[in-house]
């Protein structure tokens, strides 16, 4: 049996793998990197490390999710609930974590970019 995939799951299964590779690519980048980026942006190392250990986890499973023939639409909304979730963390963790200026732009920054790729998600699903 051939499985082809239509234009709708094919934006769709971009947008999660897209999302998978950049995820574990930050969290593989962050992990080795908290105590260094500690002091500037003003963050806890080991909450820098939980977070760059977590997000190569977490990417990990959403480019399983977005590289699989079939996409799993329920799988695919709780990365958009996950991913809403994570952008809003950034948000308040800038404002009320006590990040330096750089910090807090850079974490702003990060809840930007993580809510384009919830909305990316949310546009892949509910093409038809």
């Amino acid at each position: 049996m051939t499985i082809t995939a239509s234009n709708t799951t094919s934006f769709l299964r971009g947008a999660l793998t897209f999302d998978g590779v950049v995820t574990t690519a930050s969290g593989v980048a962050l992990a080795p990197l908290a105590w260094t980026l500690a002091g500037p942006l003003g963050l806890p190392a080991a909450a820098l490390l939980a977070a760059g250990v977590f997000f190569a986890c977490y990417g990990l499973a959403v480019l399983y999710l977005g590289t699989r023939p079939v996409t799993d639409r329920r799988g695919a909304w709780a990365v958009v609930a996950a991913n809403s979730v994570s952008a809003l963390a950034c948000v308040a963790v800038a404002v009320l974590a006590g990040a330096t200026t750089l910090g807090a732009v850079v974490l702003v920054a990060l809840g930007v970019a993580i809510a384009g790729l919830a909305a990316l998600q949310v546009l892949g699903l509910r093409r038809r």
